[in-house]
């Protein structure tokens, strides 16, 4: 059994942007593929977990595992993401990133990767005051849990916090500068890092 494996979240509608997000371009790499540099510094296995109308395009511009949601939990957001690769692969630790946080640097997942302790079910990085729930490392026991609460439609990350063990990570930790975990839901947030 691997470790640790790695899930690009590149699911969301995008609304705000108005495409696509996974497929924006910062310093000539498209944004899934900067969360997946980062990720394989600590993961050998890689899944990007998508919306059906965006599997194909990944196909054609990526070899890793690309799924969607379990049927059942489709469009439930993040939670169903993470389950989802926790039944497909058998690794003991699913190490999750957003497809839009360009400036992430694979020095930060190093650092936060040493923190997966068994004492804990999840690692999430709580810099600066603001909680990351999708920049954390989730343990395969919280699988049951997180099924529990898509069967209730509560797809909410802070309701699964409250039935785990959880090591907030922050700047006193590691350090990292604020904007490593900056994610771009807007085009003037897109134009903001262009430019």
């Amino acid at each position: 059994m691997n470790k640790m494996a790695g899930v690009v979240l590149a699911g969301g509608q995008s609304r705000r942007f108005g495409s696509p997000k996974a497929f924006a371009k910062f310093n000539g790499k498209y944004f899934f593929e900067i969360a997946v540099e980062t990720l394989r510094t600590v993961v050998e296995d890689i899944y990007i977990v998508s919306h059906p109308s965006l599997i194909d395009c990944f196909r054609q511009k990526t070899a890793e595992k690309v799924i969607m949601d379990d049927e059942r939990y489709r469009g439930q957001g993040p939670l169903a993401g993470i389950y989802t690769v926790m039944k497909e692969c058998e690794a003991e630790w699913i190490f999750v990133l957003p497809c839009d946080m360009p400036y992430m640097r694979p020095e930060a997942a190093a650092k936060l990767a040493k923190y997966a302790n068994e004492k804990f079910d999840a690692i999430i990085c709580a810099h600066f005051g603001r909680i990351q729930p999708l920049v954390g490392i989730y343990h395969r026991r919280t699988c049951k849990q997180i099924e529990k609460l898509l069967q209730a439609q509560d797809n909410r990350m802070k309701s699964l916090f409250r039935h785990c063990h959880v090591h907030y990570v922050n700047e006193q930790d590691f350090w990292e500068d604020e904007i490593v975990f900056r994610n771009v839901n807007t085009p003037n947030e897109f134009d903001d890092i262009v430019t």
